[in-house]
């Protein structure tokens, strides 16, 4: 009887164990089906040019091929090589997406969303990848670190 009680305490304190972190992960992954990923934003006090260019050159820095890139449409984005697993069965590629718009007290925003395209198995056919929205991830900081230049509103 108390090695049962004892069991079931233990199970009860894992259940609860990462409850707030979990229930922040579920909560923002529901609010994405419906209003799409959160791209994490900065207005910097420079034309859009600028912004544009920093932001281009941080994105090749990090390893990004640029596949599609215009200043005046405010429009820049990339993939970084694919990876596999040891045994050569999935694949992993990280996107880039930057969108730029002039603010409306002068200077330019940014917006940026950092992807993860999973394809787990080829065995299931090729171009059946899943995309996932990084959030929290150590590739906004060093994104943004190469901002450093310019001064943020």
């Amino acid at each position: 009887m108390k090695s049962t009680v004892r069991f079931l305490l233990a199970a009860l304190c894992l259940s609860l164990v990462g409850c707030e972190s979990t229930r922040h992960e579920v909560t923002a992954s529901v609010k994405e089906k419906f209003t799409g990923p959160t791209y994490v934003r900065r207005v910097y006090a420079a034309d859009l040019r600028s912004v544009f260019d920093v932001a281009r050159s941080n994105a090749e820095r990090l390893g990004f091929r640029i596949t599609r890139a215009g200043a005046a449409q405010g429009v820049l984005e990339g993939v970084s090589r694919l990876t596999s697993d040891d045994r050569l069965r999935g694949s992993r590629q990280q996107t880039i997406k930057v969108r730029l718009v002039s603010a409306a007290d002068g200077g330019t925003e940014l917006a940026v969303l950092f992807t993860e395209i999973i394809e787990d198995d080829f065995d299931k056919g090729a171009g059946q990848g899943v995309e996932t929205p990084l959030r929290d991830h150590p590739l906004y900081a060093s994104f943004f670190a190469g901002f450093s230049s310019l001064p943020v509103r």
